[in-house]
């Protein structure tokens, strides 16, 4: 198994994790609608950044060290792909359900939104089903309310990690996993929209490691970015010509969590909590380092480009650079959240009301502020039981019934450095 440890040794939660968040989202046609996933939740910004609303993790249907692979789509609907199946809210957070077949049941182990048409999109499967996995692509053209499988399942010797879909032809598919025995990394790419599927090995150099798609250019769709998850060493490779060939283009000693592309795919970036963030142009990938923060995830939209950090080192859990990275002006801290604000009697409402307040209590959350219905805002100062630095482990709660097949891909999502999108 690919281990993962974190930060500070002073502070974990019921799931075992320090608070740290890992993936965000930009609405595609609301660019003030942030959706932001964390070790304790998922956090939503309706202002850019300005309030965040919290909702746990039992509203949205999850628990442990599940980290749940997030969706924005056209109408604001959310998709979070958790071991249980694709958890969906139409309402920004307050009620979420479960997708029907055929991805009911199944582990939803990622999901991508079409670039062109985000109403549509896409997610695969990752079920451990005794002698090997079930591993479907699923879509959805009416913004997640209903579903069907997109062609042929992929060969069951698979564990599929990633899935994303060329903005320039929406029939090309890509999709990263480890196959057979050896836990191979492999590509499966599919030009008919999963009706047929070509399967890649990666070189045999990299037999040990762990492929992520990292994205693919928005106008080339031979272009593929790839992040592969190591023991000890990261890397990132590039193909040109559909995912049959890769070029690694960079090395790092430790993780590479953030991954981005300029809104029109002439720029890279790339980020680290060790190493830093480094930017290139597309064309000749030679990374520049523009600053030192501990970056754990990369966005980059046309407001900006975001980035999650270590709030114990960079002062702010999320920042927002508008000079490509070279600076970055916080917008959100760890203590300035409130429960997501939802008409009563919303789901989200009773589920999350026991474990709000001692979160609060844990990240210093001014409470008074969120009960007369402000926003919560943090003083500039780490509370006190956050202060300090260190390391826990990363582990995934099981039950009985799980196959040591879905335990393993649990793993590999749960506690590998995983690149997001």
């Amino acid at each position: 198994m690919v281990g993962l440890s974190f930060l500070a040794p002073g502070l974990s939660f019921a799931n075992g994790r320090f608070p740290i968040a890992d993936q965000l989202v930009v609405d595609p046609n609301d660019p003030a609608h942030i959706v932001l996933r964390t070790t304790y939740g998922v956090l939503q910004s309706a202002d850019a950044g300005g309030t965040w609303g919290w909702v746990c993790e039992g509203a949205v249907g999850y628990g442990g060290t599940q980290d749940p692979a997030i969706g924005v789509m056209a109408d604001g609907t959310i998709l979070a792909g958790i071991f249980e199946g694709l958890s969906i809210t139409h309402d920004r957070g307050c009620s979420w359900t479960f997708a029907a077949a055929p991805l009911a049941d199944e582990y939803v182990i990622d999901v991508s939104v079409h670039r062109d048409e985000p109403s549509r999109a896409v997610a695969i499967t990752s079920t451990g089903m005794g002698t090997g996995f079930n591993v479907i692509l699923a879509e959805t053209n009416d913004n997640g309310v209903t579903w069907s499988q997109a062609g042929t399942a992929i060969t069951s010797d698979m564990i599929a990690l990633t899935v994303d879909v060329a903005p320039s032809n929406t029939d090309r598919v890509y999709v990263s996993g480890l196959v057979g025995k050896e836990y191979a990394p492999a590509i499966e790419r599919t030009d008919d929209r999963g009706l047929t599927w070509t399967r890649t090995f990666l070189d045999p150099a990299y037999v040990k490691d762990v492929p992520f798609l990292a994205a693919i250019d928005p106008t080339n769709p031979d272009r593929v970015y790839l992040r592969l998850s190591g023991s000890d060493t990261d890397r990132l490779l590039v193909s040109s010509d559909g995912g049959l060939t890769f070029t690694e283009v960079f090395t790092v000693a430790g993780d590479l969590l953030g991954f981005a592309l300029s809104p029109d795919g002439t720029r890279v970036a790339i980020g680290s909590p060790a190493a830093g963030i480094h930017l290139a142009n597309a064309t000749d990938l030679a990374f520049q380092k523009v600053n030192e923060l501990q970056s754990r995830c990369l966005t980059w939209t046309s407001a900006g480009l975001y980035s999650c950090a270590n709030e114990f080192v960079d002062k702010f859990t999320v920042g927002l650079s508008k000079d490509d990275g070279k600076t970055f002006s916080g917008i959100y801290k760890l203590a300035e959240i409130c429960p997501a604000t939802c008409p009563v009697g919303a789901p989200t409402n009773g589920e999350c009301a026991a474990a709000w307040a001692p979160l609060a209590a844990t990240l210093g959350v001014d409470q008074s502020v969120c009960s007369s219905g402000g926003s919560s805002s943090s003083s500039g100062t780490l509370p006190r039981q956050l202060e300090g630095s260190g390391g826990c482990t990363c582990t995934v709660a099981t039950s009985s019934g799980q196959t040591a097949a879905s335990v393993l891909a649990a793993r590999l999502r749960a506690c590998s450095r995983t690149f997001f999108r």
